[in-house]
């Protein structure tokens, strides 16, 4: 009953451990974040308490944990949708590991998908997000109420408490003015409530309802009778169930005997008839292992020749490739037939040139010649004397 009362106890551990880790989500914002960005699906506060399908429940956890990562700034690359779940398990706790969270178990732990170490490692990374953002939670208010009102007003058991005294779901949001006629005035739906509980005497009630709710389960005087009972009618039914099954296990392990003595004696004859086969058996067997021997060293001496026939038909193609290229430089006419058509067309050229120095000399007689008239007949003009055109001029 002590096994019980403790899987009881780690069953609650484990559904408050996941209340706060939903809270934490939360907090983090992981329903625009995580839900719509990354395609996640949604979980309940008490997904991963018990085994729903482990498959779907390990990938959630997967997805979960690789954006928690993200959200401490830590590089999932060895994260890979190919690895088997003992790996990714492993490959997460070797990462927990390396930012300083404290983790004592295997990985087969986390490879079931749910259970207590899952909402852990997921609950350490989820504080450790908030810490990375620098959240902080704000101060419960607690109003302080006059002594008369207290001794007046009894303790309100199905009072409401309010959201600011729980740190893990505290809001920022203010309640929004709604313009009516009469002016500004606050929303009612939208207003923070606000319990009107003592807290030393909410405190009170909690301890005295404590005692009545814990669970205490009392020994019962009469279970060793019932048990003491429940032995001997099982003895009255073995002592009449057990000569009528003597007998038929008597009979079936004479029977057995017998077919065991059969296959005794058949062996002993198959023995001894294939004795010789046997033999012979054996003699084959030893030749096929020496020719299976010999054929593996064959075998390896072959690709050995293989490889030195490979090696020496590269050298034969680079040999053959340097003849070709010899051969073909060696017996190539191109460079005679360039070289003839160079002289050839030198020689027109030399022959335009010469024209063009025979031109050039006339050109440069004639105007010698030209020169030499213009000044001759100048000075004939300056000594007065006139020319015929039948006269002729000489140097």
């Amino acid at each position: 009953m002590s096994e019980q009362q403790q899987s009881g106890q780690e069953q609650l551990d484990v559904t408050a451990m996941m209340e706060e880790l939903y809270e934490k989500l939360v907090l983090l914002n992981y329903e625009q974040s995580y839900l719509k960005q990354k395609g996640g699906k949604p979980l309940n506060r008490a997904y991963f308490v018990n085994q729903t399908n482990s498959s779907e429940q390990f990938t959630q956890f997967k997805t979960l944990v690789k954006w928690l990562f993200q959200q401490n700034d830590v590089q999932t690359s060895d994260f890979n949708k190919l690895d088997d779940p003992v790996t990714l398990s492993q490959n997460i706790i070797n990462e927990l590991k390396n930012i300083g969270i404290e983790v004592d178990f295997p990985p087969l732990k986390l490879k079931q998908g749910f259970g207590e170490y899952v909402v852990y490692v997921l609950l350490q990374l989820a504080t450790r997000a908030l810490q990375k953002k620098k959240f902080q939670y704000k101060k419960a208010k607690i109003e302080q109420q006059s002594q008369t009102r207290q001794d007046d007003e009894p303790v309100q058991e199905t009072g409401s408490v309010s959201s600011d005294s729980d740190p893990e779901v505290a809001s920022d949001e203010e309640p929004e003015d709604v313009f009516t006629e009469q002016g500004f005035q606050k929303d009612e739906d939208k207003m923070v409530i606000e319990s009107n509980v003592n807290p030393k005497e909410w405190a009170k009630e909690v301890e005295r309802a404590a005692q009545k709710i814990k669970i205490v389960i009392k020994p019962d005087a009469g279970e060793w009778r019932q048990h003491f009972d429940a032995t001997k009618q099982y003895s009255n039914q073995i002592k009449t169930i057990l000569p009528e099954a003597r007998i038929k296990l008597e009979r079936m392990s004479d029977e057995l005997a017998e077919i065991l003595d059969r296959i005794t004696k058949r062996e002993y004859n198959i023995n001894e008839n294939m004795s010789e086969m046997s033999n012979e058996f054996k003699k084959k067997n030893e030749e096929y292992k020496k020719i299976e021997l010999q054929y593996q060293n064959y075998t390896n001496a072959k690709k050995e020749m293989n490889d030195q026939y490979k090696q020496i038909q590269e050298k034969f193609e680079t040999v053959q490739n340097k003849l070709n290229e010899h051969g073909s430089v060696s017996t190539d006419q191109s460079p005679v037939i360039r070289i003839k058509a160079s002289l050839t067309k030198l020689r027109l050229e030399i022959k335009q040139m010469d024209l063009r120095i025979g031109v050039l000399s006339h050109t440069i007689l004639q105007r010698t010649f030209h020169d030499a008239k213009a000044i001759q007949e100048r000075d004939y003009h300056e000594n007065g004397l006139i020319l015929n055109e039948s006269d002729e001029l000489t140097d």
